[in-house]
């Protein structure tokens, strides 16, 4: 081991010499000394210019496009490129053929069809899976509970009277003011609870539920024979348009909102056919 290291050491420190000798006098010259580190030094400089050369050659010169795999890059842009035209070609036959239908249709002439369907199609029409898919139960679904908000054209009009229904009572409180059409309150001003909650009178349908500036917050409930109910005033309401609420379920909570309220309270009203109607006939309050 200490033999190879001297060796190696031996190497690096010893001094060499190029020289020349003249053949006629024999006489030597020296041309060029150098020690053996120095020569490995400038050998590795040597092949890191030639690395740093070749690599700038390949990477900035033309002859990066000789290298395979700029070729097969290059090759794939030609196919990008032809696919591209082809479709350009596919759409500008297609508006050619429709710029002819129109001029066939300006000169009044008659036009079948100018769409170009060629006798090759690959469309095969065998083996067809008729079987309802996934989306299309989803679809299904969603017109069913869309169409049974709709009033079918078979409905034949309940001949039951309001004295037929049982009526929820929308909320617990005192009537402070009733029934009046001469003064235009077609309703009951009912003073409830602070939070109290506020009740469907029967089951049915959301058609209005929003805020106005007179009446605060609103619901308006589509019943069965052509009934609806109204509440407003509410601080809140729970319930919006085209949900369904069965008697005695929660839509919102007693407040003082719009400007026409006076105080916390909830103003009931009930129609049918369009006409204002007593709730103290029918409800107990």
């Amino acid at each position: 081991m200490a033999k190879s290291t001297n060796r190696y050491l031996d190497f690096f420190l010893k001094t060499y010499k190029v020289s020349s000798v003249n053949r006629a006098s024999l006489n030597e010259r020296s041309i060029v000394s150098f020690k053996g580190y120095q020569f490995f030094l400038y050998s590795t400089y040597l092949i890191l210019i030639i690395l740093i050369i070749s690599f700038l050659i390949t990477a900035y010169s033309p002859v990066k496009n000789l290298l395979p795999q700029n070729i097969v890059l290059k090759r794939g842009e030609i196919i990008d490129l032809m696919l591209r035209v082809d479709s350009l070609e596919r759409d500008l036959n297609i508006k050619s053929q429709y710029i002819v239908a129109v001029n066939k249709v300006v000169l009044g002439e008659v036009l079948d069809s100018f769409v170009t369907i060629s006798e090759d199609s690959g469309v095969v029409f065998e083996n067809l899976n008729l079987a309802p898919s996934k989306e299309d139960s989803l679809l299904r679904n969603f017109v069913e509970n869309e169409d049974f908000y709709n009033i079918p054209s078979s409905y034949t009009p309940s001949s039951l009277g309001l004295e037929d229904f049982v009526f929820f009572k929308p909320v617990d409180g005192l009537i402070t003011s009733g029934f009046d059409v001469s003064e235009k309150h077609f309703g009951v001003d009912i003073v409830g609870s602070t939070n109290a909650s506020v009740k469907a009178t029967l089951d049915g349908v959301v058609i209005f539920s929003d805020w106005s500036i007179s009446s605060g917050h609103t619901i308006l409930i589509q019943h069965p024979n052509n009934i609806v109910s109204v509440y407003m005033h509410n601080s809140s309401i729970t319930k919006n348009n085209n949900d369904l609420v069965k008697a005695g379920e929660v839509i919102g909570i007693v407040g003082n909102s719009g400007e026409s309220s006076s105080g916390p309270h909830l103003h009931f009203e009930l129609w049918q056919n369009g006409n204002p109607v007593n709730p103290l006939e029918y409800i107990d309050f």
